[in-house]
């Protein structure tokens, strides 16, 4: 069982600008709603939203097709951001070396806003969503006989990461009465 690190964003009055933020511990989004409800009319907010702490890193025109990625990214879904950079560190192939590049990155990120979240631990950071989209061809000619050409499509992808905060929950032994 896991405790999520939940972000609530709110505003005290309408005239405020800007989003103040907290967070919350909660073991689902539905838990942690209910909180940041009760919240809410305890401290008189004007509006608020909740949401998972997330670090998102991106890669944008990568040289490699969407479907060379997508058995690298099965493997690594759901699982610790530690495990997950050296599972992708042993497998033997050009794009888990892009996919780790990525995830590096990302721990950077964290290891970087680590001083406005005192209480997160690094190491209980997961992946929370991991997806591979296809980007635009890049296209190139090839010169053929009696001078036709034909056409060359090289494709590119787009890759993103969101990682977000768990920690697992310590289970409390129920004391039994006997007769």
């Amino acid at each position: 069982m896991y405790q999520y690190a939940f972000k609530i964003k709110y505003k005290k009055s309408k005239e405020d600008k800007d989003y103040l933020s907290q967070i919350i511990y909660a073991r689902s989004l539905v838990e942690a709603k209910r909180l940041a409800h009760e919240r809410y009319w305890k401290e008189k907010w004007y509006e608020f939203n909740v949401d998972f702490l997330k670090f998102n890193a991106f890669a944008r025109y990568l040289r490699t097709s969407y479907k060379k990625l997508m058995p690298i990214l099965d493997l690594l879904r759901n699982k610790n951001l530690d495990d997950a950079i050296n599972t992708v560190a042993f497998i033997p192939r050009k794009a888990a070396r892009m996919v780790e590049k990525l995830l590096l990155s990302v721990k950077a990120n964290i290891e970087y806003l680590s001083d406005r979240y005192k209480d997160l631990n690094i190491n209980n950071f997961f992946i929370y969503e991991l997806f591979v989209t296809k980007g635009p061809f890049i296209k190139r000619w090839d010169t053929k006989y009696r001078g036709s050409a034909t056409r060359i499509l090289k494709p590119t992808s787009h890759l993103t990461v969101r990682v977000a905060y768990r920690e697992p929950v310590k289970k409390v032994k129920k004391e039994t009465v006997r007769k």
